[in-house]
């Protein structure tokens, strides 16, 4: 529930300044203060337990332009901009979509806070944009998260990245663990398409979208063109009365592959 949602003069639970959230999970209502405390300490508290930072580690955000990867940009510049050991750019990969986004919105967004941003397109890499392939062919999704994982690591290796690091939230790794529940997707278990290893990290995994889209300051997100209906809804109308449900399904697949607690 965001301060819109609130109800007037509604306070933080910490210190009784306005709040302009409530946490459905907690029950807590933070103001602006004490939610930005809550929302790094968690990703900070992410980091840590997987062992995702190591010193001299130079980091690259994909930088896809969307709330996620923003507030990813933001974060890992507010905690190790000032930090000699560790390296910090972005990779924004324009994968020829019309009316999508403009990769020069894309790339100010990393320039205006210091980071270097470093640019590919489809059409440089493989000949061919996402429209182009769209026009022949359905699997446009698959095929699309494929090249541009592959491009984004063939980035990496040239410019001795270590780690790539992701915008992925609470929400996209629940809902690509119940879609492999639904499908009877064993692979699908550990995130489905999503990248989390020692080299691909993501530190707002386990931060709920909304808080996602607040930190990052976007209020307004372009929504890509070939992106399905959510196939699972009865996910999302279950959050609605069960907050913790997507917590619960993420830290299922976390003692799967045996990296809970």
């Amino acid at each position: 529930m965001l301060k819109s949602e609130l109800k007037e003069n509604t306070r933080c639970s910490k210190c009784f300044e306005p709040a302009i959230i409530k946490q459905e999970y907690s029950g807590q209502y933070l103001c602006h203060s004490h939610f930005l405390i809550d929302f790094e300490a968690k990703a900070k508290r992410e980091i840590r337990k997987r062992n995702w930072l190591s010193p001299h580690d130079s980091i690259a955000i994909a930088l896809s332009g969307g709330a996620g990867s923003v507030a990813c940009l933001l974060l890992l510049h507010k905690l190790f901009s000032q930090r000699r050991d560790i390296k910090l750019c972005a990779i924004h990969i324009d994968e020829g979509i019309s009316s999508f986004r403009d990769p020069k919105d894309v790339v100010s967004i990393a320039e205006q806070i210091g980071v270097s941003c470093i640019t590919e397109t489809f059409e440089d890499a493989y000949g061919m944009t996402v429209d182009q392939y769209a026009s022949h062919y359905e699997d446009i999704c698959l095929w699309c998260t494929k090249k541009r994982q592959l491009l984004l690591d063939d980035i990496a290796r040239e410019h001795n990245v270590t780690k790539i690091a992701y915008g992925y939230h609470l929400e996209d790794l629940s809902n690509a663990v119940f879609t492999g529940i639904v499908k009877g997707d064993p692979s699908s278990l550990l995130y489905g398409d999503a990248r989390i290893d020692a080299n691909h990290i993501a530190p707002l995994c386990l931060i709920p979208e909304r808080e996602v889209v607040l930190y990052s300051g976007i209020t307004t997100l372009t929504r890509c063109p070939y992106t399905g209906v959510n196939e699972i809804d009865l996910l999302d109308q279950y959050a609605q009365k069960h907050p913790s449900v997507h917590h619960a399904i993420v830290s299922l697949s976390d003692r799967i592959s045996g990296k809970g607690v």
